[in-house]
């Protein structure tokens, strides 16, 4: 045994499994101390401080979880992982809650979130690092995330300790960096994965509309209503239902879905009769429900409500290494789509990707790598060419004018890159012809609202409000542009 090294503590009364928890765990360089017998288990552990205890939950002659306990009374810091099924989850609930299990992963797991898991419990010790060079960056993929950074490593953990649970999740983050993909992480991750997922973009409705299609409506409810409506709430069945950008909520209708999570029932429009909520609630937005709250934009109850397991995302920029690995991805991804091929991207276009702030984030780099396959033949991709696309894509001006890093996330790729400190202002250096004294309303109304987003970093919800529309209309009149 290498003293050196960190030790991993396997408990299962199968021999089996334990071959196989060896086997996949082999690769991280640790030490591996296996027991079939938890209370053998507990005797080296009191004479050998583990690292790390990764235990099944159903055994024999003592819990898996009844085990941990005693091994946490011991050692309080070390960190503890326990395998089981879904039906288990009741069982250990309490220890859970007592920070005495410190994640769950069910059977049967996956390899490499196991390895995952594993590593990023030792890392929160300090025991190894997975950018030492004895440890290359890893690339991990986690229901449609790569990355190799130790940030989105704790947030896929997060995902898969909070998703067990039927317990508001509230995901935050700049607009483009895949808040969607995070919630259909917390469905493919809880027992509800086999439920319907339903998601919503709560902008694009007005209030009534709104309304209508979360609760459903009756025949004759209101003018229009020609025929009964079933809503989302009743849609996601004991499914997942994902409300987005759910601090355009208007006011009256934030308090009808407080009452819903409180009770878990809701009420078609039109109708008196209750039906049950059975669906797990998960909401997001790039405006912070605190921010929202300050702002008199959302009722702090129902912050409360919402913000009990907070998820956040990272900008693109703040990840490091994983702009290049999702440029490489999404390049590959669209050369097969286009049937092209393309070798990869040049050192210096590396640099250029990670020296670029990326201000719509992912989405900013899948669109414009999936233009450049399209309209590049060439087998390397060199750092002109995404010069070229980011002109020609965003209209931003050379790279001594890009936003500085802490600038905003913008929810539209063609917004002009303002400085959050710069007052907007119609200037000479508009983008529009020159149409005389008087231009079209619609060339006035679009510069305002691009203005008005860039002034609030992006933020779609912050520029509504300063001028005086919903976030719906400003979401429509984009997607009409």
């Amino acid at each position: 045994m290498n003293n050196s090294q960190p030790t991993i503590l396997l408990v299962d009364d199968e021999r089996p499994v334990l071959s196989s928890l060896t086997r996949c765990l082999a690769r991280l360089g640790v030490n591996l101390v296996d027991f079939n017998c938890p209370q053998q288990a507990m005797e080296y552990a009191t004479e050998n401080r583990p690292d790390l205890v990764i235990s099944d939950q159903r055994m024999p002659l003592m819990q898996g979880s009844e085990m941990l306990g005693q091994i946490k009374a011991m050692w309080p810091d070390v960190q503890t992982i326990i395998l089981s099924g879904y039906s288990d989850l009741e069982s250990f609930s309490d220890a859970l809650n007592r920070r005495i299990i410190d994640r769950f992963i069910s059977k049967p797991w996956d390899n490499n979130e196991l390895r995952m898991v594993a590593s990023a419990a030792l890392r929160e010790q300090g025991l190894f690092g997975i950018s030492s060079e004895k440890n290359p960056p890893v690339t991990a993929e986690f229901h449609g995330m790569l990355s190799t950074n130790p940030a989105m490593y704790r947030l896929f953990e997060r995902i898969t300790k909070s998703a067990r649970a039927n317990i508001p999740i509230f995901i935050s983050g700049d607009t483009g960096t895949g808040k969607e993909l995070v919630a259909r992480a917390c469905h493919a991750e809880s027992p509800r994965k086999s439920q319907p997922f339903i998601a919503i973009n709560c902008a694009n409705f007005n209030e009534h509309l709104i309304e209508s299609q979360l609760f459903g409506h009756k025949k004759g409810a209101f003018t229009g209503a020609t025929a009964e409506h079933h809503g989302l709430f009743a849609a996601a069945q004991q499914g997942t239902l994902f409300l987005d950008e759910v601090t355009t909520l208007p006011l009256p209708l934030q308090a009808k879905l407080l009452r819903v999570i409180q009770e878990r029932e809701f009420s078609p429009v039109g109708s008196h009769q209750t039906y049950p909520f059975a669906a797990q609630l998960l909401t997001a937005s790039s405006t912070t429900l605190a921010e929202a709250v300050e702002r008199g934009q959302f009722r702090e109850d129902l912050y409360y409500r919402l913000n009990v397991i907070p998820l956040k995302l990272p900008p693109l920029r703040d990840r490091g290494e994983d702009v290049v690995l999702m440029a490489e991805h999404f390049l590959q991804f669209f050369a097969r789509h286009e049937q092209k091929r393309f070798k990869g991207f040049t050192e210096s276009a590396k640099g250029f990707l990670r020296q670029y702030p990326w201000p719509g984030n992912v989405r900013q780099l899948e669109n414009l790598t999936h233009s450049i396959v399209v309209l590049t033949d060439q087998p390397m991709v060199e750092e002109a060419t995404l010069q070229a696309a980011l002109e020609g894509d965003i209209r931003r001006g050379p790279r001594s004018k890009w936003p500085a890093a802490d600038d905003g996330g913008v929810s539209d790729s063609s917004a002009p890159s303002h400085s959050r400190t710069q007052q907007p202002a119609f200037s000479q250096q508009s983008d529009y012809h020159d149409t005389g004294p008087v231009r079209p309303l619609w060339q006035v109304e679009k510069s305002s609202i691009e203005e008005a987003i860039a002034f609030c970093g992006g933020n779609v919800p912050r520029a509504a409000a300063l001028l005086e529309v919903s976030p719906s209309t400003i979401y429509r009149k984009q997607k009409h542009w």
